[in-house]
């Protein structure tokens, strides 16, 4: 099994370009498709994919109307130095299926927005939250609804945020490149800093 995992890895690895955020405490590397819009903020890392992974597309798409693929921190230091099983107590598996309808589809109402297949599991250093999302239909703006993947990864003082989000219709068509996102997400070690 691990001979298949390495080549599923590799086959990611010259699929999708990677991009490796850095700040001065946080660093992750992620795969994403290189015919994407790459935008990136203070602890975000966005990548804008339009509907049929056309580079020229993708410079003009809609975030909203398109693939996105995800990835937003969030410091936690008095997390810093906990077991998976405190980080578990300190942020719950409740607290995350909460936070979904806002995080995901901007919607504050958990009425509107469907949250299925909630789980949580506990690694040797941290806690993995994933679930699946619809977001309902806005007709003020024309967008139908959306589906998307989340998955939070809880560290030791950092909290990771994934969400892979794209029209229903188009969801499936992409199901590739948002399985390829999550496969190759990976927290980095803190750099050395030279004084």
């Amino acid at each position: 099994m691990p001979a298949v995992a390495g080549a599923w890895l590799a086959i990611i690895a010259a699929a999708a370009e990677t991009k490796v955020y850095e700040s001065e405490d946080l660093r992750f590397s992620v795969a994403v498709p290189a015919e994407c819009r790459h935008e990136q903020g203070p602890g975000t890392l966005d990548a804008v994919c339009s509907a049929d992974l056309d580079a020229e597309k993708s410079k003009e798409a809609s975030a909203a109307a398109s693939l996105i693929l995800e990835v937003s921190t969030e410091p936690v230091p008095d997390e810093g130095g906990k077991e998976a099983e405190e980080l578990a107590r300190h942020y719950t598996q409740a607290q995350f299926k909460a936070e979904l309808p806002e995080f995901v589809c901007g919607d504050p109402d958990p009425a509107r927005v469907k949250v299925e297949d909630t789980r949580q599991v506990l690694e040797a250093a941290r806690v993995v939250y994933t679930a699946s999302v619809t977001c309902p239909e806005i007709r003020f703006l024309a967008l139908g609804e959306r589906r998307a993947t989340v998955q939070y990864v809880l560290t030791p003082g950092v909290r990771y945020r994934l969400m892979a989000r794209a029209p229903v219709d188009d969801f499936e068509h992409r199901k590739e490149e948002v399985e390829a996102f999550f496969a190759s997400f990976r927290p980095l070690p803190e750099s050395k800093r030279t004084p």
